[in-house]
This record gives structure tokens, C-alpha cells and sequence, in this order.
């Protein structure tokens, strides 16, 4: 009988023992919410009706000390996580954008350092198109002549010979024409980036004396 009651002794401490986030003692500060209905309530410890909702904690003289936000539903940590990417992206780009400032001032002297590197590179590619322009012009001269051998047949059937040379001609040409067109684009490509950069270059220095 004694052991009966000494468990329902304990027993009944469990029961009574608030939890963990209850058992705080009075601290003198105040904890203030706005409850579901819009009623300011304010008590110490937390109230409940302040649970999973924002509080603020307000000292003994008034002045509120910390402000702590209710809990996030799973759609708001969705969008802050959204919008904590897009910060990251947005400073992660402000520094791509310092440290190529910093490259390029680095590696000028002047505008006219640019304009002649630009110009440089630009003679190079232009060289190199003016090459393939020479074999195109050179293909399409073989092949009037395959097309004159052509009509000296008469309608009748081309040798076999003659086809595929015909055949080669036209794959080359047209494989030609597209390194050709592709590097146009790359010396536009280069242009507009020396045009970028010499603007940039003169935004970054407008300060500075320019030679």
C-alpha cells in the first residue's frame, strides 16, 4: 500500500509539471502578442495564445528588447528560400561585375590601348576570313568548270568521276560557308565586346587624365 501511494505521489508531480518552454520564471520583462482575434496579449512567462505566432518581449521600463517572427507556414520558407537565392545571385554578380572592372583598369593604360588591341584582334580574324572568302571563291570557280562539263555532255549521263567531284565540290562549299558565317559572328562577337569594354573603361576613369 505504501509503494501504491508513493507512485501515485510521483505520478501526480509528472502530471503537474508544465513543459519545458512553461517552466520559465518570472523575469520581469513582458511578452506581448497580437492574438487571432487582433486583442493585444501580454504576459510573463509567454501566454499561450501567443504559441506559433510573433511576440515581441518588452522590459520593465516599456522598451521592447527583441522581436521574435512567428513560425514560417511551408509556403513562406519556399518563397523566402526563393528570394535568399535571388540575393545570393544578385551579389554574386555584383562581384563578377567588380572583379572584371578591376581586370580590365588593370590591363589598360588607355583608350587607345584598347583601340589597338581591338583592332589587333579584329585584323587577325578578318585575315582569316579573307582566306576562306579566297577558297570559296576558288570552289565556285571549280565548279563553273564542273557545270561547263556538264552541258558538254549533252544530256547524256556523267561520268562517275564527274559526280563526285561535283558532289565533293558542293560539300566543301557548303561546309565552308558555314566556318565562314560562324566566324563573322565571332568578329562581331569581338567588336562588340571591345566596344563594351572601351565604354566601360571610359565610365570607370572618367576621373582620371587620359592619354
Amino acid at each position: 500500500m505504501r509503494l501504491e501511494r508513493l507512485l501515485f505521489f510521483v505520478c501526480s508531480l509528472i502530471a503537474v509539471v508544465p513543459p519545458a518552454w512553461s517552466q520559465a520564471q518570472t523575469t520581469g520583462k513582458s511578452y506581448c502578442c497580437t492574438d487571432a482575434s487582433g486583442l493585444r496579449i501580454c504576459g510573463d512567462p509567454l501566454p499561450a495564445q501567443c504559441y506559433n505566432r510573433a511576440y515581441r518581449e518588452i522590459s520593465k521600463s516599456g522598451r521592447t528588447t527583441n522581436e521574435v517572427e512567428a513560425p514560417l507556414t511551408a509556403e513562406e520558407r519556399v518563397k523566402r528560400e526563393q528570394a535568399a537565392k535571388l540575393q545570393r545571385e544578385a551579389e554574386a554578380r555584383i562581384a563578377e561585375r567588380r572583379r572584371r572592372d578591376k581586370v580590365l583598369v588593370d590591363s589598360y593604360a588607355s583608350v587607345k590601348d584598347i583601340d589597338e588591341r581591338r583592332d589587333t584582334t579584329l585584323n587577325a580574324a578578318q585575315k582569316e576570313i579573307e582566306n576562306l572568302r579566297r577558297r570559296e571563291r576558288e570552289l565556285l570557280k571549280e565548279r563553273e568548270d564542273l557545270d561547263a562539263k556538264v552541258v558538254a555532255l549533252k544530256g547524256r549521263t556523267a561520268p562517275k568521276q564527274l559526280q563526285e567531284d561535283m558532289a565533293a565540290n558542293a560539300s566543301e562549299l557548303e561546309a565552308l560557308r558555314t566556318v565562314i558565317a560562324q566566324k563573322q559572328r565571332e568578329a562581331d562577337s569581338i567588336r562588340a565586346r571591345f566596344e563594351e569594354d572601351r565604354n566601360r573603361y571610359m565610365e570607370l576613369t572618367k576621373d582620371q587624365p587620359r592619354n
